[in-house]
């Protein structure tokens, strides 16, 4: 009966050990490959392996490798489209059953670098986003990728990135208009023009409309207030109708979107 408990004993510490030792073999980082537009294929993989051996230094944490999360996130969206929104990084934070997992995307467009990191947490519902643009020589932008690696994972960058970083090139104009809050308050700018003139007018064609009421025995001045009033009351739906115009386009376009 002793030893019977004894290999009970034996075999369930064994399996409880199993379980620790394949926990910390799991990686608790996973970094996508980014998604590319504007650059090729093979410069997009050339600056990911960059960004990726920098993250790799500056992580405290081994980093899944590559080959094992592409086979364990084959055909999620995450890498069919790129996509990296909330529910994409869900997805594949659960099919690789890592804490952390980075996704984002490269794009060079207007003779500017962009990028866009994604860093989702086990323990948080929301990621945290990082993004910059770079205007300059492509190796300049590098370096700032690099140290981009380093500012996500919480470290200073070392000096021997920080040393060759180059200035960025994008004049002050181009940061404003390019900064997302430009474009809302472009946007919400225009809608308030549009209301406030739609206001205006069916506040017009309600006075006018008033006034005609008031002279239906008079015919003349009825049908000049009348008049008055279809005009103002068109005015108001124009209005009106860029106002809702300029909320579509922004909702469309994406200025209203969080994922900047």
């Amino acid at each position: 009966m002793k030893r019977l408990l004894c290999i009970c004993i034996f075999l369930g510490y064994a399996f409880v050990l199993g379980q620790t030792e394949s926990a910390q073999d799991s990686p608790p980082i996973a970094a996508v490959q980014f998604s590319g537009s504007g650059i090729t294929d093979l410069e997009t993989q050339v600056l990911f392996n960059r960004f990726l051996e920098e993250l790799t230094k500056a992580s405290d944490n081994s980093l899944m490798d590559q080959e094992n999360i592409n086979e364990k996130i084959t055909g999620l969206e995450i890498v069919t489209t790129g996509c990296i929104s909330d529910e994409c990084l869900q997805a594949g934070l659960g099919a690789l059953g890592v804490q952390q997992l980075l996704a984002g995307s490269i794009s060079f467009k207007k003779n500017k670098y962009r990028v866009k990191v994604r860093k989702l947490d086990a323990a948080k519902p929301k990621p945290k986003k990082y993004s910059f643009r770079y205007k300059g020589e492509p190796d300049g932008f590098i370096t700032e990728l690099e140290v981009l690696a380093w500012e996500i994972m919480g470290k200073e960058p070392p000096e021997r990135l920080t040393g060759k970083r180059k200035p960025n090139q994008e004049s002050m104009i181009e940061k404003i208009v390019e900064n997302p809050m430009f474009g809302k308050a472009v946007v919400l700018a225009a809608a308030g023009v549009a209301g406030s003139s739609y206001l205006k007018h069916s506040g017009g064609a309600k006075t006018s409309k008033d006034a005609a009421n008031s002279m239906k025995n008079y015919k003349p001045g009825y049908d000049a207030h009348m008049e008055s009033a279809d005009k103002a009351q068109s005015k108001a739906n124009l209005s009106l109708a860029a106002a809702i115009g300029a909320l579509a386009y922004g909702y469309f376009t994406g200025v209203f979107s969080d994922d900047n």
